[in-house]
């Protein structure tokens, strides 16, 4: 009995020394990874690479160079490149777009630099049109709704910040324009490459688009006048003679070759020269002037600006807005 008594008394000390050790080991362990601590930190480091992922923009008009953050370059590109009235998902998407193509001219200009930017990754303009609008710009742009229109873009382009468009694993050129022609069309009949992920798709939305169909005359002396600056190109006979009856377009609408006054020429090349909306287009002698009609508003190559809007109206998002346009691409 005495022995029985001194065991259950060894046995109580060491339920008294141990057990809240142990039962205090499993609570901390179990929390780690979602204390407020982990959480702060994971929220910091991604901000510091959103901080550290910044665009140099040369200034065209004054030569110098101007450093943005990734999300500050995104909310100006994209307000200068569509209407913000565009919905949400169409936003997102050309959000997408826009951070995946200047971020291809990015690496290629930091890995073989073009001296002539003075160490920018690229030009404000494109063909002389702004790829990007400052806080002053958009505010001249949108007028009183530049607060509605400001949150609106930078609340899109918070929600897919760093998101890019993938081909093998790569970035792409994911070039668009504003209007197709009703089908998209493959890059290698606009710049004689072909890419797998740049093919025609139909995008029935565009037709309903406003200035889908633009209609454009000229004079024959002002056609004959934009075209010799393009071309050594002589003029003979009435202007009736003139268009000759081979006019080539591909699947997509683009003309690929028409000849005037037996002088070949792309649809590109007229398009370039006349200052037309599009390369799809017919053209005609129409009360002695020549009546270009043309269809969308842009190259006609990669995702459709007003196509994207179409589809996030019927309920399409943006990441399946971007696989739509540019084929067998990972949103990543």
């Amino acid at each position: 009995m005495k022995r029985y008594l001194i065991w259950l008394g060894v046995v109580y000390i060491l339920l008294l020394l141990f057990p809240l050790p142990l039962l205090g080991k499993s609570k901390p362990d179990k929390d780690i990874g979602n204390s407020s601590h982990s959480r702060q930190v994971t929220s910091t480091t991604q901000k510091s690479n959103k901080i550290d992922d910044t665009f140099r923009l040369l200034n065209t008009k004054t030569g110098k160079v101007i450093e943005l953050t990734a999300r500050n370059f995104l909310i100006g590109a994209v307000g200068a490149e569509l209407y913000p009235t565009f919905h949400t998902e169409a936003i997102k998407a050309q959000a997408v777009a826009s951070y995946t193509y200047y971020n291809v001219l990015r690496n290629r200009q930091r890995t073989n630099p073009d001296k002539s930017l003075n160490g920018a990754d690229f030009a404000d303009k494109q063909a002389d049109l702004p790829i990007y609008y400052n806080n002053e710009q958009l505010k001249e742009r949108w007028g009183a709704n530049y607060d509605t229109y400001y949150k609106k873009i930078s609340d899109a382009v918070n929600d897919v910040l760093g998101i890019l468009i993938t081909y093998d694993n790569e970035p792409i050129t994911a070039v668009y324009h504003a209007i197709s022609s009703g089908t998209t069309e493959d890059a290698a009949v606009i710049w004689g490459t072909s890419y797998p992920y740049l093919q025609p798709v139909a995008t029935p939305g565009d037709k309903i688009s406003p200035k889908y169909q633009s209609i454009t005359t000229f004079t024959p002396d002002e056609l004959s006048t934009k075209l010799r600056a393009i071309k050594d190109i002589e003029f003979t006979g009435s202007a009736d003679t003139w268009l000759g009856n081979d006019i080539q377009t591909s699947t997509s609408g683009t003309v690929t070759y028409l000849t005037i006054c037996k002088t070949p020429f792309t649809g590109r090349e007229i398009r370039e020269a006349l200052g037309l909306r599009s390369a799809c287009f017919t053209v005609k002698l129409q009360s002695g002037n020549f009546e270009f009609t043309v269809l969308g508003y842009g190259h006609n190559v990669g995702m459709s600006q007003y196509g994207a809007d179409y589809l996030a109206r019927q309920g399409m998002a943006y990441d399946d807005i971007l696989k739509y346009y540019y084929t067998d691409v990972e949103i990543k």
